[in-house]
């Protein structure tokens, strides 16, 4: 088994042909192409699923809605499904799985997960999330499920995936008629996500004009980041798109596994160049460039601190940071990191 100091970036798993290079816009992306032999079928079983369920909770509660800002103002904790066991976490984050961004495993109207061979390792965990997803979900025929998975070195001070405050699946300007919400199940073995457990005002923002992360920057910053909730290492949650969350910065050298799947209907396919085609389904979208950049959006508060207003690569002006240059990151002010040892598990 290799560890985590065997490791060769951009080494091919097994099951891997190759990977393609695709860039726009300063981004560049390594695109994993898959062989089609051995796939691994994941059936769900609700019988199986394990976690305990509160239907009250926000996000259960919203599953199946219609986008909706109001839902903001409320705060909204993820559902937590238990933390994987030692034997989980040691087949989860084995060194080597391929990286992959917003792959689908699951189309409308079917219930079968297919994932190429070699990322059999995230079987088990996707395993127990499909078997709650299938429980929480009665129409859950309706969705697509996208896989990303990210696994590799966090230098310190830095964070594995370089982000504002934000959520998964908004629905900005170009969603019109609304679509029913996204939802998410993630798990890291380490350096946890960190959630902001408070309200979120949006009155005044035209979605047209504002960029709402920038704002979710500035109203947890409003806070001193009093509000930051961390789930436990190794533990799945499941989030909404109401769920306001940002990576954790390493205080030291860390080898991190992350995963993701989030479900969303069938009009939201997600056909963003750079995302990883899944060869056991037959379909052929159309990739675009697609980034928020693109969107020319303006911050709300055009005064608040120039951290809270950029992108993390980018330099307090606006303007591109050169390669290799630390990432910007926005003045939280959070009162401590779960990396210290200290977590914040208040409701």
């Amino acid at each position: 088994m290799l560890s985590t100091d065997d490791h060769v970036e951009g080494a091919l798993a097994d099951g891997v042909v190759r990977m393609d290079r695709q860039q726009y816009r300063g981004k560049h992306y390594q695109v994993p192409i898959f062989d089609s032999a051995g796939p691994v079928i994941l059936t769900p079983d609700p019988a199986r699923a394990r976690f305990a369920r509160d239907p009250e909770q926000p996000v259960l509660r919203s599953l199946n809605g219609t986008w909706d800002l109001a839902q903001f103002l409320r705060p909204r904790k993820p559902v937590s499904l238990g933390a994987l066991d030692d034997a989980e976490i040691a087949i989860f984050a084995r060194p080597g799985v391929t990286r992959v961004l917003d792959m689908p495993i699951k189309f409308p109207d079917l219930a079968e997960y297919r994932l190429p061979r070699a990322l059999a390792q995230l079987a088990p965990t996707l395993q127990r999330i499909i078997d709650v997803e299938h429980t929480v979900n009665p129409d859950h025929v309706e969705y697509h499920a996208y896989l990303t998975i990210d696994q590799g070195w966090v230098h310190p001070d830095s964070l594995h995936r370089e982000a504002p405050c934000h959520v998964d699946g908004f629905q900005g300007a170009r969603w019109h008629p609304r679509c029913r919400t996204n939802h998410s199940y993630t798990v890291s073995d380490v350096l946890p996500t960190a959630y902001y457990l408070q309200p979120f005002d949006f009155t005044g923002l035209d979605e047209r004009v504002h960029d709402y992360f920038w704002e979710m920057n500035a109203q947890v910053a409003d806070t001193d980041g009093a509000h930051a909730w961390w789930p436990a290492p190794a533990e799945i949650t499941l989030m909404d798109c109401y769920c306001v969350h940002r990576g954790v910065e390493a205080d030291a050298r860390t080898f991190r596994t992350w995963m993701r799947l989030s479900f969303e209907e069938r009009r939201r396919v997600f056909d963003r160049l750079g995302n990883a085609h899944n060869p056991l389904f037959d379909y052929a979208w159309e990739m675009v460039e697609r980034d928020i950049e693109a969107l020319h959006l303006r911050p709300f508060r055009e005064d608040c601190d120039p951290s809270l207003r950029v992108f993390p690569w980018q330099a307090l002006d606006g303007t591109a940071l050169p390669p290799g240059t630390p990432k910007t990151k926005p003045a939280l002010r959070p009162s401590f990191s779960p990396s210290s040892g200290a977590r914040d598990r208040r409701p």
